[in-house]
This record gives structure tokens, C-alpha cells and sequence, in this order.
């Protein structure tokens, strides 16, 4: 998740077709929303348990090919891979998937979890559920979710050079403005304003590769991520590799932290931007917001009633104010976590930030007894506008 959304950076047909559109290529599969109208067995029993859900074919294939390339029951489902599966199977949501390994029962934990996640928004959801059976009488059982607030016309994901796509999007619900990221295989991301109703003619795929599409609302800071799909430019779709096994070796959520500040400074070397400064003083906000978050087994900038974000917390006991741009993420190890964030256009724009000068990073360790204990992860990308924030006297934190 990320805060933030930066102005317009590229050209780009806004609102109105090209007097004269490039011919697109041989279009092969699309990208869309696929309805079912008669969902698999399993599929049409979790609808009856999660509210406002829709069966998606196109999210059904993508579970199936995570399943299928699970070698063992304990096989994680890996960023990549996910994002491998998407882009095969041409979905356009941003997905989720979990996973649930059992004696072969319908996975009702996993089911009352996704009825949990439906709730969090007023929003219609796509689901998918497959099933791998055990010679030993043991089921794993894969599900895919994702929320779908936007409706997106079908285009072709299979590009040619120098194709114009057009990308257009309806509401489903009220939303506040959008934001089109746009990130090819090398390159800035570019960042424009997305209209709804209306077609936006995105232009600028130069490279062969994957180009990775997003959009994004922004109320007040608080961004979510509504569509997210792939593009392929003289290149074929990759089947996702084989699922990695869960790890047995403990989790140290510090020497995560660690890593991840040196990811984020390689990440930043590769673009060519110069390293951020480490802020300590942020950092016990970040891990207690990413304790909070872990807790819940929830990802989100603000929990009401519990935390009110690092931003919040930040304004409370230090003056002046910073500027924040934040990502968070869950993932099971930090190397995932940044992968994570580092396929999502608009939260790699983030950790990309040309104006920020320093960096916090929290870790928390999710509790779990009888699952994988995932790390949740928040990034605070920092710039001081009046100077270093410094903590208030508690004989003053009362004061505006």
C-alpha cells in the first residue's frame, strides 16, 4: 500500500481517441473481467459465504496455475508467481491469494477470512477456489480475491511496438480521482491522471517486455491500488515457476529491517538516485505500526480505533511536520516484501521518490501458532520541507 500520488510526468492522449490510431497488433488473449455463470462446486459454496462475490474465470485460471505449480503442501505462493499468474491468465484486479492445507474438509478458516476481507469496503469482489488432492488423504486448497470497484473495457495484452492502447474504466461505487501508473521494463514510471467513461489512448511501448499497468484512487492521501495488469510487447507470457517450500528458519524481523534498507538502497543506485538518509527516529512509529497491522493479520495505512498511521503518530510527537510517502506490505519473507512493492508501479514510484531525503523502516512479526508467521512491512519515505523533526517536550504535546 502507498501514500501519495505524484502529477502528471508523460505525454499521452487524454480523453479523446488520436485523429489517426496506430493499427494495434494481432490482439491473442485479452485483458478483462470474465463472469461465470456456472462456477465449480467449491467455487458456488464459497459464494454462499462471502458477500457480494462474483465467480471469475479469468481468476479461477489464474488459481489453477498457482496450484499446479505447487510441488508440496507447504509451497508458498511467492510475488512473482502471482504476478506470473495474473498476467497468464489476462485479470485485471488486483488479486489476492491464500492458501489452506487440511484433511480434505471445505476450508471454512479460509472462508470466514475472505467473508472478513469483503467487508472491509462496499465494493463487489471476484473470488476463485481450486483444490489439490494428497495421496495421503491431505487437500490443499488455493483461493483467489480481489475486490472490484472498477470495471475495465477488454484490451489486448499482447502488444506490438509502438501500439496505442486503450485503456478505459467505469466505477462501480463511488470513488475519488484516479491515477494511471505506467511501468515499462526499463524507464521512469509514468504517472496520468486516469478519467472514467472516457478512453485514455496510453502510448510510449517502445521495449519489448512486460509493461506493468496500475490504477489508483487517492482520497487524502490514502491510495489503493484498484486495477493491475500487464501489458506484453513481442513476448510471451511465463507460466509461474514452481512455488517455493515454507521456510523452517525463524523470522528476525530486525535483521529484515536491515536487509530491506539496503534493498532500498540498491533499488535507488539502479535508478540512479542517490541513497536516502536512515532516520531513527521514525523507526519505533513504523515497527508500531507494522505490530498493529500484524496483529490484525491486516494490511491497511490506517486502522480506526487502533492505529491512526505513522503520519499521525508522527505529527502527535515530533514538530515540524514531515512529508511522508508510505508503502506496506505482508509478505513471508523481505525479500517478498519487496518484491511486493517493487512490482506495483505505483508503490516502486515511491521508494523511487526524486525529492525525499531520508527513510524509516518497520517490521513486525505476525503471531501465528498453527500458520506461517508472515512479516509486515511499512516504508516511510521522507523529506523535511522545515527541517528535521525533532520530539515534542511532554509538557507541550498538548499544543496544536
Amino acid at each position: 500500500m502507498r501514500r501519495g500520488v505524484a502529477p502528471l510526468l508523460a505525454l499521452l492522449f487524454l480523453g479523446c481517441r488520436p485523429p489517426v490510431p496506430a493499427p494495434v497488433a494481432a490482439r491473442g488473449v485479452e485483458v478483462r473481467f470474465r463472469p461465470g455463470a456456472t462456477p465449480p462446486a467449491d467455487v458456488a459454496r464459497l459464494l454462499e459465504r462471502v458477500p457480494s462475490a462474483t465467480y471469475d474465470e479469468g481468476l479461477q485460471r489464474a488459481v489453477e496455475l498457482l496450484l499446479a505449480a505447487a510441488r508440496a503442501p507447504s509451497s508458498r505462493i511467492s510475488p512473482e508467481a502471482s504476478a506470473d499468474a495474473l498476467t497468464a491468465a489476462a485479470y485485471p484486479g488486483f488479486a489476492r491469494f491464500s492458501r489452506e492445507y487440511n484433511g480434505g474438509a471445505f476450508p471454512d478458516d479460509l472462508a470466514d477470512a475472505l467473508a472478513n476481507a469483503a467487508l472491509e469496503r462496499d465494493q463487489p469482489v471476484d473470488l476463485a477456489l481450486a483444490r489439490r488432492n494428497f495421496s495421503d488423504g491431505t487437500t490443499l486448497w488455493i483461493a483467489g480475491f480481489a475486490h472490484r470497484p472498477l470495471l475495465l473495457d477488454p484490451l489486448p495484452r499482447d502488444l506490438a511496438p509502438d501500439d496505442l492502447l486503450p485503456v478505459q474504466v467505469e466505477a462501480t461505487v463511488k470513488l475519488p480521482p484516479l491515477t494511471l501508473f505506467v511501468a515499462p521494463p526499463d524507464g521512469p514510471v509514468r504517472v496520468m491522471p486516469m478519467p472514467q467513461g472516457e478512453a485514455l489512448w496510453v502510448d510510449g511501448f517502445h521495449l519489448p517486455g512486460e509493461t506493468r499497468l496500475e490504477v489508483v484512487s487517492d482520497a487524502g492521501g490514502d491510495a489503493q491500488v484498484l486495477l493491475l495488469w500487464s501489458a506484453l510487447v513481442d513476448t510471451a507470457a511465463a507460466p509461474p515457476e514452481t512455488l517455493p517450500l515454507a521456510s523452517a528458519k525463524p523470522l528476525d524481523p530486525i535483521a529484515a529491517a536491515e536487509s530491506l534498507y539496503a534493498a532500498l538502497t540498491d533499488l535507488r543506485a539502479q535508478a540512479g538516485l542517490p541513497p536516502l538518509t536512515r532516520f531513527p527516529a521514525f523507526e519505533p512509529l513504523a515497527r508500531e505500526h507494522a505490530a498493529t497491522l500484524a496483529a490484525r493479520g491486516q494490511v491497511a495505512h490506517v486502522l480506526p480505533g487502533q492505529s491512526p498511521g505513522v503520519a499521525s503518530l508522527a505529527r502527535a510527537r515530533f514538530h515540524p511536520q514531515a512529508k511522508h510517502l508510505e508503502d506496506i506490505a505482508a509478505a513471508f519473507t523481505w525479500q517478498e516484501a519487496q518484491a511486493l512493492v517493487e512490482l506495483s508501479p505505483g508503490h516502486r514510484r515511491n521508494l523511487l521518490c526524486e525529492t525525499c531525503t531520508h527513510m524509516s523502516v518497520g517490521v513486525a512479526l505476525e503471531p501465528s501458532i498453527d500458520a506461517v508467521p508472515r512479516l509486515f512491512v511499512v516504508w516511510e519515505l521522507l523529506s523535511f520541507p522545515n527541517g528535521e523533526p525533532t520530539p515534542i517536550p511532554d509538557y507541550d504535546r498538548s499544543l496544536p
